[in-house]
């Protein structure tokens, strides 16, 4: 997938850099447009995405080379060998042949490690490195219109996962039997991996990523579950709470309280407003239904991390734009430890929002067993 090459390109110049260097797995997915995994799972064999006045340079391990060569809009290609070649070094001998051995150059502090930095400015003595993590993260947030049309698919077919495995779930099962068939569902969906899978019932619901158990589920209890499957570099983000059946009001009050936070916060999103006034808003509606509220952040912004900036939190002035993607999450935990859980993903538009799951979630609590939609 194409990135924004123009923002890209004009990056070292709007930041006053001599250059940008790109090589965190999500920064490095996005500015290359390949998905190279080992990028992510493979912590020394680093990818970079090197940005000077000359252009675009990729530099990955050789066994990687025919894949960005396939994948990558960058042409110009240099390539280490593993356990012959120190990454940061090929990385320095490139920028020394731009020219580039002095001043000030951008690259993902947040990420690169402190023996690599260490060797980086050893090579390079001369160069002032600044942390330009979160000024990539800022051209990532603003999707093109085929990043959207990529996250639409991939929330709509594990939203689809999940209401068919709950509609075929019914009491008797496992925790693990359910959470089984919304893997099945989110691979037969199309997606290529599971990237996470958070599922929990009964007492076990306050407990935030808990995973699947051989517990079966007894009458009358929560089942909340968070999850997510990947379609490339690409992801999905997902979270809903059933009853087992016959919900108490408690549990029927509750939920349906939660569920009107959720479509409030929602209609509240518009550009110009900004990500903490989401946040506030949304703990606003906590307050005027008697709900304690106790989350840090309600929500995030959403693509090739699970947690991209803005941070729908305090303190974060990020001004939403037109472009963006947020994942909407309120969460609250009852009286007798109950803990709700809604989450959907919506595009922001010129004018409010555009929901990409399914639809958001019944008004009344859903039972396992019943189909819906």
């Amino acid at each position: 997938m194409i990135p924004n090459k123009e923002a890209l390109l004009a990056l070292p110049a709007r930041l006053g850099l001599r250059a940008v260097v790109m090589m965190s797995p999500e920064n490095f997915a996005y500015a290359s447009g390949s998905n190279v995994i080992t990028v992510r799972l493979i912590r020394p064999r680093h990818g970079y995405v090197m940005i000077t006045p000359a252009g675009a340079e990729l530099i990955v391990c050789s066994i990687e080379k025919t894949l960005v060569e396939a994948e990558s809009w960058i042409d110009a290609i240099t390539v280490y060998t593993e356990f012959v070649d120190k990454p940061v070094a090929v990385l320095a001998a490139r920028l020394k042949a731009q020219g580039i051995d002095s001043g000030r150059v951008g690259i993902d502090l947040d990420y690169l490690n402190k023996v690599a930095f260490d060797d980086l400015r050893a090579l390079l003595p001369n160069v002032e490195w600044v942390n330009t993590t979160e000024d990539v993260a800022a051209i990532r947030a603003v999707k093109t219109a085929d990043e959207v049309a990529m996250l639409k698919m991939a929330t709509c077919a594990t939203h689809r996962a999940v209401l068919d495995a709950m509609a075929g779930s019914t009491l008797g099962d496992t925790e693990a039997q359910m959470a089984r068939r919304i893997m099945d569902g989110m691979l037969e969906g199309g997606a290529d991996g599971v990237l996470f899978l958070c599922f929990a019932s009964g007492d076990r619901t306050d407990q935030p990523h808990a995973h699947a158990t051989d517990r079966v589920p007894g009458p009358g209890e929560l089942i909340r579950f968070d999850v997510g499957a990947t379609w490339g570099a690409w992801a999905s983000d997902f979270a809903r709470t059933y009853s087992t059946g016959e919900p108490t009001q408690l549990q029927r009050d509750t939920y349906r309280k939660l569920s009107e936070i959720q479509q409030e916060t929602i209609e509240f999103i518009k550009p110009g407003v900004t990500a903490e006034s989401i946040f506030e808003t949304c703990k606003a509606g906590y307050e005027k239904r008697g709900l304690r509220f106790h989350m840090p952040h309600i929500g995030h912004s959403f693509g090739l991390e699970l947690h991209e900036s803005p941070m729908l939190r305090p303190g974060e002035k990020t001004v939403i734009t037109e472009g963006m993607v947020l994942n909407i999450e309120p969460i609250v935990i009852d009286e007798k430890r109950g803990t709700y859980h809604l989450e959907d993903l919506v595009e922001v538009t010129s004018d409010g929002t555009r929901l990409l799951t399914l639809g958001l979630a019944p008004r009344e609590i859903p039972t396992i067993g019943t189909k819906i939609g």
